[in-house]
């Protein structure tokens, strides 16, 4: 495979909405942990726009507007039970996205995934659904991070992969991804086909907003 000189020296993946179609899994666990707790459900389309800055924040938006904070705890403990149970029974992988990790996985190219989903389930996921794919690390959720938008885990990847942050590209679906890499001075590379859309990341300012994963490497 001959890669563009201009195209990175690494790239860093979102998991949910950029490598897998995770929606109905969450959906389902958040649902299940909402009716736990005498709470109103959601068809499993609007966790879209619920996901992408971590499940506590998902879980707030879910529930009704004012819901006693103690009762969202009870609702997250829930789903921290429930979901790594059931995190791969009708999560998909994107078209495309295996065949692109294999060509940059032969081409030389570091891999790696930064997500706010919680750390050890996302290493399950990946492990599940990538048994084949040499990513470098599955950094999440994990209480010492902060999440994304904010840089430090950039900051981190830098130093783990020995590069510059303008040499690192980072591919994600929503504007925390954008905003993510922006902040950590990577590369910006919107996953058009993800959970929120092309038009949020073209507004969030993505560098280049891709349709299908065949486009990332194309680009």
């Amino acid at each position: 495979v001959v890669m563009s000189h201009t195209f990175p020296q690494a790239v860093l993946f979102d998991l949910d909405g950029t490598l897998l179609n995770t929606i109905p899994d969450i959906a389902g666990a958040v649902n299940r942990s909402l009716a736990g707790e005498g709470l109103p459900t959601w068809p499993v389309e609007a966790y879209r726009h619920f996901v992408g800055s971590g499940i506590r924040v998902a879980i707030r938006r879910a529930a009704p507007a004012g819901t006693d904070p103690a009762v969202l705890e009870a609702v997250h403990a829930r789903y921290q039970a429930d979901y790594p149970l059931h995190c791969t029974d009708q999560t998909a992988c994107y078209d495309g996205i295996r065949s692109l990790l294999a060509r940059l996985q032969q081409a030389g190219v570091p891999m790696a995934v930064i997500t706010n989903k919680t750390e050890t389930t996302s290493q399950k996921i990946i492990r599940h659904f990538f048994p084949e794919t040499a990513f470098r690390f599955v950094w999440g959720s994990n209480d010492i991070r902060p999440l994304k938008p904010d840089a430090e885990a950039g900051r981190l990847a830098c130093r783990a992969l020995a590069l510059p942050a303008q040499e690192i590209a980072f591919l994600g679906d929503s504007d925390v991804d954008v905003f993510f890499a922006r902040n950590a001075g990577f590369v910006s590379l919107g996953a058009g086909w993800g959970f929120r859309g092309a038009e949020e990341l073209r507004q969030a300012g993505a560098d280049v907003v891709c349709q299908s994963p065949a486009e990332v490497q194309n680009w």
